[in-house]
């Protein structure tokens, strides 16, 4: 008896832990073109978002197609030595419902309309992000009763300072 209460609390306790984490952030700032680059100082920004998540061990990188968005998380990529998979930002309800589905520490690079909206989805939280904003942080602890809401700064030089 004592054996199958001991291996019930372990197995409860490891799935309540394996539970994702979502980190979120908008693209770094960008050139005014169609498919826009990343600027000298979105380029800057980038190092700086990898450095502070990194030492998060991410599990699973997101991004869309967008020049900008795949630029801003590829330094992180590189560190983390992780491909980037690509999600449909016209399709945020189903990617918002696999998230919740995954494992470990999961980056999601977005947009100024998409990384909003799945914090709202995911956590509740309404935080508009306006097109001149570029460095809101946001992490999304699960717990086991949804997502719970943690915005930073990527000036921060750590994931301590808010």
């Amino acid at each position: 008896m004592f054996k199958s209460i001991l291996l019930s609390t372990v197995l409860c306790a490891s799935f309540a832990s394996t539970a994702a984490d979502v980190v979120l952030f908008r693209h770094a700032e960008k050139l005014d073109d169609a498919d826009p680059s990343l600027t000298t100082a979105g380029e800057a920004r980038a190092k700086r978002i990898a450095n502070l998540i990194e030492p998060l061990s991410p599990t699973a990188l997101y991004s869309t197609d967008y020049n900008r968005t795949q630029q801003t998380i590829a330094p992180l990529a590189k560190k983390a030595q992780l491909q980037v998979l690509s999600y449909d930002p016209r399709q945020l309800a189903a990617f918002a419902e696999s998230l919740r589905e995954m494992e470990g520490v999961v980056v999601v690079a977005g947009h100024s309309n998409t990384t909003p909206e799945l914090v709202k989805i995911l956590s509740g939280t309404t935080w508009p992000i306006d097109e001149s904003t570029f460095d809101d942080l946001f992490i999304l602890k699960q717990t086991e009763h949804g997502f719970e809401f943690n915005h930073y700064s990527s000036n921060a030089t750590s994931l301590t300072e808010k």
